[in-house]
């Protein structure tokens, strides 16, 4: 098949069934990425002996810092597999990744266990959200793809909120990571169900050049869409890691252990549930008002949600719901229309790297930042102003959407 007939055919029981796994595997995504913020006080506390915030702040910062390590490696690295032996093969060796280490992550005895274990993980998650979204761009028909792969990402918010309720119902944090280790079944449906992406197999027909990838990704043609795809997104990686994420933490700095533990679930169940319906939004949004438009949007919310919910609440109340709901909103919507525009500027022989590299080279400063929240947190007086610090972050995609190129109505580059 063509890559002309394939941007032109109908809906089919394929393309369901090409969706379903991707979904699933970017919820199995979202959850095991999530276990560890919301039971960190819970799991770094046990493993250090200690339930003092700045403890908790420090050695949390560094298993955070490794999983965000692994995740920049893995988005990369897996990005690159993707291109060379095939978007299912990296979806296969992704999702066995991050299921079999979320499940040692529940054996850990020290912190730095858990953070090898998390570091593995990170490779896993960064390389799946690369993997299903080119998968699903290049197999699913044109007139609805962007619509297809916002609805795609709410699989990862999706996994936010199971979970919030994985933690709602098995409070102790090794069972919660040893049940994040399921997903590695659903491996083997992707091996049985699905085929390789037509665009990918007459990318590498047609191409008799071993062309290395990152020369490639970096000629002048690119260079423009990679600054930009990678600023922007850096930019929602600094503001969700170092701020959305700690929303756990933050609130359980109104409690005494052992209380506490069911509103950080609650909050985070609201949040994933609100960015499910960001990123079931962006499709439509983005088809109709373009994309870059709803980058500044979507961005400009996520620090002015930030900024409502940790500046206005000296105290717990069910307003945190609310407002981590409508931060959540954003984030969903942010999300993904990051996931819609990328796969858009790159062509087909170098489109999973080049998606990779820009969702994860922001990564490496979001890491880093993550590595010091325990310091800034000490210095700054709180988790609040801390993340609203690193809350300024989202505006660096607003920034970066000025010299953004529009592809509303265009087709996917072959």
């Amino acid at each position: 098949m063509t890559v002309s007939t394939a941007s032109s055919q109908p809906l089919t029981r394929y393309h369901l069934l090409v969706f379903l796994g991707c979904w699933l595997g970017g919820m199995f995504d979202g959850m095991d990425s999530t276990l560890m913020t919301v039971v960190l006080p819970s799991a770094i506390g046990e493993l250090t002996h200690s339930t003092a915030a700045n403890t908790i702040g420090h050695y949390g910062s560094l298993v955070g810092s490794a999983f965000l390590f692994g995740w920049m490696l893995g988005g990369i690295l897996i990005g690159m597999v993707g291109d060379r032996l095939g978007r299912v093969r990296s979806m296969i060796l992704s999702i066995t990744l991050y299921a079999v280490f979320t499940g040692l992550a529940g054996l850990s005895q020290t912190w730095w266990q858990l953070a090898i274990c998390r570091f593995l993980t990170g490779l896993g998650i960064g390389g799946e959200l690369v993997s299903i979204t080119t998968f699903l761009a290049e197999v699913w028909p044109e007139r609805s793809r962007s619509i297809a792969i916002g609805i795609l990402i709410t699989s990862y918010q999706a996994g936010v909120l199971v979970a919030g309720a994985i933690v709602k119902m098995f409070p102790h944090w090794r069972t919660v990571f040893l049940i994040g280790a399921l997903p590695a079944v659903l491996t083997v449906f992707l091996r049985l169900t699905l085929r390789e992406s037509d665009r990918w197999l007459e990318s590498k027909q047609q191409s008799s050049e071993d062309y290395r990838l990152l020369r490639e990704l970096f000629r002048r043609e690119h260079r423009r869409n990679v600054t930009v795809g990678a600023v922007a997104f850096g930019g929602l990686l600094i503001g969700y890691w170092a701020s959305l994420s700690w929303i756990p933490a933050w609130i359980q700095t109104f409690f005494t252990p052992p209380a506490g533990a069911s509103e950080r679930a609650i909050a985070t169940m609201w949040q994933g549930f609100a960015a499910v319906l960001g990123c079931s939004a962006a499709g439509w949004i983005s088809d109709r008002i373009g994309r870059v438009p709803t980058i500044v949007i979507s961005y400009t919310g996520c620090f002015m949600a930030s900024a409502l919910l940790f500046l206005t609440n000296d105290r717990f109340s069910d307003l945190i719901y609310a407002e981590s709901a409508l931060l959540g909103l954003f984030i969903g919507l942010a999300q993904a229309i990051m996931y819609i525009y990328l796969p858009e500027l790159f062509p087909t022989r170098i489109r999973a790297t080049a998606v990779g590299f820009c969702l994860n080279a922001g990564r490496l400063s979001t890491a880093v930042a993550v590595l010091f929240v325990g310091v800034i947190v000490r210095i700054l007086g709180g988790f609040a102003e801390s993340a609203i610090l690193f809350a300024l972050a989202y505006l660096l995609a607003v920034l970066a959407a000025f010299w953004a190129v529009e592809t509303k109505g265009k087709p996917l580059p072959a």
